[in-house]
């Protein structure tokens, strides 16, 4: 591969991995994660496309970059204050979320200290490494209307993070598209990652998890895709990634029907095999 080896702005070695290795990288976060939370005595569920890849794929879904995993709200808080006495474990492993000061979303992003990435329409300084997002999954309100106006709200502000953090002069779409989107930057950015994240976070806590019935993803999902009851949520089941066995929830099936359609054991079409553009670094001194 041309320029596979070269160095970064310090000085450092960095070393561009295939997109074989990024998979691997993002494995051996998911291992160690687990590995950490076995410790602590906390559970996490891979859910969203990394369960899809898991039932589908026993794996990685070919064309896809990134692992989401989750966590009910009590294990999820456990977690939050592990990670702002100690971000970091494993040797190069750091946890990261706003709620801690150390990141612009509102949900902890477990990076690999070593492995330096760029997106093609982000720039998430301070957060350039190689990552899997870890979701609170909070108590929800039983109608359904009550809870598409909360998550209303969630939607705008996920919208203002996701713009305040883009490239000004990097946009999906036509000549329209790249003239308008620096203007909505510069007025996310104005609005304010705090302020957009505060309303996410007062939001996941609205409906209290103890008491609630259903439980779903208040800080990044949907108003009805992601919603089960907390008692099968809350029941795990296992499932094989990558040779390696993970928990999810007992109801996945349900969920994967309700996230991505009846037919989600069938390959989408090639324009719907979206990735995040990434490409990734090691680093070595």
């Amino acid at each position: 591969m041309l320029f596979r080896k070269s160095l970064n702005n310090e000085g450092f070695r960095v070393e561009r991995l295939t997109k074989q290795e990024v998979k691997q990288a993002l494995l051996a976060i998911m291992v160690n994660f687990q590995k950490y939370c076995e410790v602590n005595q906390l559970q996490f569920y891979l859910c969203a496309g990394t369960l899809l890849g898991a039932i589908r794929h026993h794996g990685f879904i070919p064309w896809d970059d990134d692992v989401d995993v989750c966590m009910g709200r009590p294990q999820y808080d456990r977690l939050l204050s592990l990670a702002k006495k100690e971000p970091q474990f494993g040797g190069h492993y750091k946890m990261i979320v706003f709620d801690n000061g150390t990141s612009h979303y509102p949900y902890i992003k477990i990076l690999d200290t070593l492995v330096e990435t760029d997106q093609k329409y982000t720039n998430e300084k301070g957060e350039n490494n190689l990552w899997i997002d870890v979701f609170p999954f909070d108590g929800v309100d039983e109608d359904f209307n009550q809870r598409q106006k909360l998550f209303k709200k969630t939607i705008r502000a996920r919208k203002i993070i996701l713009l305040a953090t883009a490239k000004l002069f990097q946009a999906k779409g036509g000549v329209l598209k790249h003239i308008y989107k620096p203007f909505l930057i510069l007025a996310a950015r104005i609005y304010g990652v705090k302020r957009a994240n505060r309303c996410i976070i007062k939001a996941c806590h609205s409906t209290n998890y103890a008491s609630a019935n259903l439980v779903g993803d208040v800080a990044w999902g949907d108003p009805d895709s992601e919603i089960m009851k907390k008692a099968d949520f809350e029941k795990s089941a296992e499932v094989h990634f990558e040779n390696h066995t993970f928990l999810t929830m007992s109801c996945w099936h349900q969920y994967l029907i309700e996230t991505y359609g009846e037919n989600y054991n069938q390959l989408p079409s090639k324009d719907q095999r979206v990735t995040h553009d990434l490409i990734a670094w090691r680093v070595n001194e």
